[in-house]
């Protein structure tokens, strides 16, 4: 289907308005009057501002997600079931498909956005870092070599 600019504009708004909500640029395309993928990525190719705003409505999706996030563990409405005559019980099924449910939003939302929701990597290092490498002094003068020599032997603490 042949589309005009304006009606590109205001699909392409639309699509980029439910990704930002949460949905996935598949679920969108899937639904009525939708255009195919390929069309989509041929809008968006060569048009730094299209691009943009999809690349944009993306890091919103993740927002999106991780605010799903905290609602599905906020959320203790099934965690109890009645067990008839008055007794209350654990529902342990609802708690694990919630579980399950914040565990792979998790997960999509550091690789929808790994720098804001990836997992930090803390590298540290302890003891000494020490080096072999020998300076090429043959550019120096006899002076200038001595000079050296008296330098390295301050630096490493070795007193004459």
């Amino acid at each position: 289907m042949a589309y005009t600019e304006k009606e590109i504009d205001i699909i392409f708004l639309n699509i980029c308005e439910r990704i930002e909500n949460g949905e996935s640029l598949r679920s969108v395309l899937r639904s009525d009057n939708m255009p195919s993928s390929q069309t989509f990525y041929i809008w968006i190719q060569g048009n730094d501002l299209k691009s943009k705003q999809y690349a944009y409505a993306c890091e919103k999706r993740a927002d999106a997600v991780f605010e799903e996030i905290i609602e599905i563990a906020d959320n203790s409405g099934n965690d109890k079931i009645d067990l008839g005559d008055g007794i209350e019980g654990v529902n342990h099924e609802a708690i694990q498909r919630d579980r399950l449910r914040v565990d792979a939003r998790k997960w999509a939302v550091s690789k929808m956005n790994p720098k804001k929701y990836g997992d930090k990597l803390g590298l540290e290092h302890s003891g000494e870092v020490k080096t072999n490498a020998q300076p090429d002094l043959s550019n120096l003068s006899d002076k200038e070599k001595k000079e050296f020599g008296k330098l390295r032997k301050k630096a490493n603490g070795i007193n004459d």
